[in-house]
């Protein structure tokens, strides 16, 4: 990384989950059955690929390539570090996954029952990152219901301070363990927009719980990822740089196929809707050095992906922030 370079960029790794990168006719199943998956093989290829985009680091993400996978491959939270680093790549951070890995089944931020398994969780997902060298770990909130559900699904002060109460909670949890706690928007979900973004701010402790923002998840969801980080600008912690092609229509139905139908309104940064220009003034603004996370969804071919959004960047919009 130039010296000059005051922003570090990483991938979410979910840029490298499309079947196609992979050899499979459809989804990412195939890898697991006929004794192909090799969970050490998967992780090399992946780091190999970003150093390959001249990427700087990585984001773990949900499974297949989340912190169990990256155990099962490499033993320790230390020795995946070291293979990372290996590299001359790092960690920048972690999304932590509403699965529970010992059962497979959801746990629910808002219902208190859960929350003793939701702070097991964020506390051990903690260690891993600090152990192999990370110090940030993004969250996102349950979804939301569709408009006309029955019964609706109102996000009301009773609501957001029970999961908020879990997030100060968990924060203070990871950050025993070096790691903070940031809040990162779903568009689809109850931290999706400007509201949402004020009502949980304004509920949990800046100790403990900062922000993530998302320039695409804020644009699809119809608000101004600009505009938002502004008026949150002491709880940016980590950017996820994603681009949209314009707000999702207000109707659209919400399910577990959600995750899956969002991908149509995003696109790879410098070809949506987004002020990219607007949105580097801003973090140079705001002296903000950390890392810029580029995320694209199921990439056939990641490496050139990231390598385009790189020289994007490195051309367009770094020269705005030095």
């Amino acid at each position: 990384m130039s010296d000059q370079r005051k922003l570090k960029f990483s991938t979410d790794l979910c840029t490298f989950y499309s079947p196609v990168y992979w050899g499979q006719p459809t989804g990412l199943e195939g890898l697991f059955t006929g004794g192909r998956w090799d969970p050490l093989r998967f992780w090399e290829r992946i780091l190999d690929g970003t150093r390959e985009a001249g990427i700087d680091g990585i984001e773990i993400t949900f499974a297949p390539g989340d912190w169990h996978c990256a155990l099962q491959a490499y033993g320790l939270a230390k020795a995946f570090g070291a293979a990372v680093q290996d590299r001359g790549l790092a960690v920048s951070s972690g999304f932590l996954s509403t699965t529970d890995h010992g059962t497979g089944r959801q746990v629910h931020y808002e219902d208190r029952a859960d929350h003793a398994l939701a702070l097991e969780g964020a506390s051990a997902y903690a260690e891993f990152l600090h152990d192999c060298g990370a110090s940030l770990m993004v969250v996102s909130l349950p979804l939301r219901k569709s408009r006309d559900a029955e019964p609706p699904l109102i996000i009301d002060l009773a609501y957001a301070s029970t999961v908020a109460d879990l997030l100060n909670r968990m924060g203070a949890a990871t950050l025993k363990h070096g790691v903070r706690l940031v809040l990162h928007p779903e568009a689809f979900t109850v931290f999706r927009n400007s509201r949402d973004v004020d009502l949980f701010m304004t509920l949990t402790d800046p100790t403990y719980v900062n922000l993530c923002p998302d320039t695409a998840q804020f644009t699809v969801a119809g608000s101004d990822p600009i505009e938002i980080a502004s008026r949150h600008r002491d709880r940016v912690q980590l950017a996820h740089f994603k681009d949209a092609v314009g707000p999702a229509p207000l109707d659209v139905p919400i399910d577990d196929t959600i995750w899956d139908r969002q991908v149509q309104w995003f696109a790879p940064v410098g070809t949506g809707v987004v002020d990219w220009p607007r949105w580097m003034r801003l973090l140079r603004d705001l002296h903000y050095e950390g890392w810029a996370v580029f995320e694209l969804d199921n990439a056939p071919d990641p490496v050139a992906a990231l390598k385009t959004i790189r020289e994007y960047v490195e051309r367009a919009l770094l020269p705005i922030y030095r």
